[in-house]
């Protein structure tokens, strides 16, 4: 049996629940995956592209190797920043940032420590 409804009434929308599945891979998968592998990989990235500049012609130089990697450091942090912009993909830049940030602050404190075990007279 179909509801009757009086002349130019109609029934509320169905209400989905908002889908939260979207967000939850968007955090996760940015934060744990994606933001390591740009936090480790562009830096290399970066070395390899610079150290490939440093040629005999220019004995050597070490600036296109400080520059590749600076860039290479500052690509994982810069490149979320437009998804940040929409809604939708709001979760996967948060998520990208968080673990590219975090995975940075983890390396950088493993530098300072070997760094200063490594400067220890024994």
């Amino acid at each position: 049996m179909s509801q009757q409804f009086p002349p130019g009434y109609f029934p509320p929308p169905q209400q989905r629940p908002p889908d939260k599945t979207n967000k939850l891979l968007g955090y996760l998968l940015g934060g744990l995956l994606i933001g390591p592998i740009l936090a480790v990989g562009c830096p290399l990235l970066g070395l390899a592209i610079g150290s490939s500049f440093s040629t005999r012609a220019n004995d050597y130089d070490g600036t296109p190797i400080g520059i590749g990697v600076v860039g290479g450091i500052l690509v994982p942090l810069l490149l979320p920043i437009p998804l940040l912009a929409r809604p939708a993909t709001r979760p996967w830049g948060v998520g990208i940032l968080a673990g590219a940030a975090l995975t940075m602050i983890v390396f950088g404190g493993l530098c300072a420590g070997f760094i200063y075990l490594l400067s220890q007279e024994g």
